[in-house]
Formats: structure tokens, C-alpha cells, sequence
């Protein structure tokens, strides 16, 4: 019984309703992280976005980690599939170099956004001024109290998403231009010369 549910699932990772799996889940995968990229972004640079940021990008957060583990193992079931080719091989390397940042990109996220919600928590009437490297962190209108060490954990979390977010939309564009190339490199440039669409005056 056992043998005849695990199959099925683990054909998941191979083809969805005939086609490849992997070449639906990088779309899930593309907007997630673009999502997390540009979403962690505006977190970091813009303050007054960090409040309603909070659970948005918890959300994203866990999508990245279950996204990084299941489209890289859905990629190299198609890469067997496909056969060794230079170009699929380095995009299945690039696209493994992804799975690992999406995974510790939502961990550094779900941590964030739960500091996040643990100061907005505390009392926001009697928000003290922030200074120093403290402010890098501040979530304008919030009180900063809490343990001893949450402002400067704060910062540097602010600093870490700020990285991982640029990191995250190099790799981005690293990875899906490497896929692009591995599927379309033998297209032609442009129509052969004299090519005529259906609306072109052949009589």
C-alpha cells in the first residue's frame, strides 16, 4: 500500500499531467523570488514599508525554502531526461546555487519578520528615538524597547535581508538566462531573409 502511494508522489517531481514538473515549478519559482527580491528590497531601503511588510514576506519566506528544495530536485529528474549538455549542465549548476539561496534567504526572512512582529508587539506609544546603528533597523513610530540587543539584531538583520535580496535577484537573472539558453540557443536570430507571414501578398 505503502509502495503504491509513494510512487505517485514521487512522480510529482517528474511530470505533472505530461509535462515535465520542472519546467512549471520555475515559474512559481521566478515570481517567488522576484517577489522576495524586490519585496526585500523596499523592507530594507524604505522604513515605513517594514509594519505591512512583516507578514507578506513570512509568507514569501516559507514559499522560498519549500521552492528551493523542490525545483532543484524537480531539475535534475529532467536533467537525466535530457542528457549531458553543456548548457543544461550549467544551468542545473546555477539552478542548484539558487535552490541554497532561496532556502537561506526565507530563513533570513521568517527570522526578520518574526523580530518584526515581536516589536510590534511591545507598546508603540512610547517609541523612543533611535540613534546610531540602531536606527538602520527602526520601524518609524514603534517603540524600539525590548531585550536588551533586539535594535542592533534589528540592523543587522535589515543589512542581511538588503544583501540577500541583491544576491537573490542576481542569481535571479544568472539562473534564468542560462535556462533560456539551454532551450532556446539553436533559434534563429531573426526569419530567414524573404520569410512571409500568413498576411503576406503571395497572390
Amino acid at each position: 500500500m505503502m509502495n503504491a502511494l509513494a510512487l505517485p508522489v514521487a512522480d510529482l517531481l517528474n511530470n505533472v499531467n505530461g509535462l515535465p514538473t520542472h519546467a512549471l515549478l520555475v515559474h512559481f519559482t521566478v515570481v517567488v523570488s522576484t517577489l522576495g527580491a524586490v519585496a526585500g528590497l523596499a523592507y530594507a531601503l524604505v522604513p515605513r514599508f517594514r509594519r505591512w511588510l512583516s507578514v507578506p514576506l513570512m509568507v514569501v519566506g516559507v514559499a522560498s525554502i519549500v521552492l528551493g528544495l523542490i525545483t532543484p530536485a524537480s531539475g535534475e529528474r529532467l536533467e537525466a531526461r535530457l542528457g549531458e549538455e553543456p548548457l543544461i549542465e550549467r544551468h542545473a549548476e546555477l539552478g542548484d546555487q539558487m535552490g541554497l539561496i532561496m532556502i537561506a534567504f526565507g530563513v533570513l526572512l521568517i527570522i526578520t519578520m518574526a523580530v518584526v512582529r515581536y516589536r510590534l508587539s511591545r507598546n508603540p506609544d512610547d517609541a523612543p528615538p533611535v540613534y546610531g546603528v540602531a536606527r538602520i533597523g527602526a520601524i518609524p513610530g514603534w517603540s524600539q524597547t525590548g531585550f536588551g540587543a533586539q535594535p542592533v539584531l534589528a540592523s543587522l538583520l535589515t543589512i542581511l535581508v538588503l544583501a540577500g535580496s541583491v544576491v537573490s535577484g542576481i542569481w535571479i537573472f544568472r539562473t534564468g538566462e542560462a535556462g533560456a539558453k539551454s532551450v532556446w540557443h539553436d533559434t534563429p536570430v531573426a526569419a530567414p531573409a524573404g520569410a512571409q507571414g500568413d498576411d503576406g501578398d503571395d497572390g
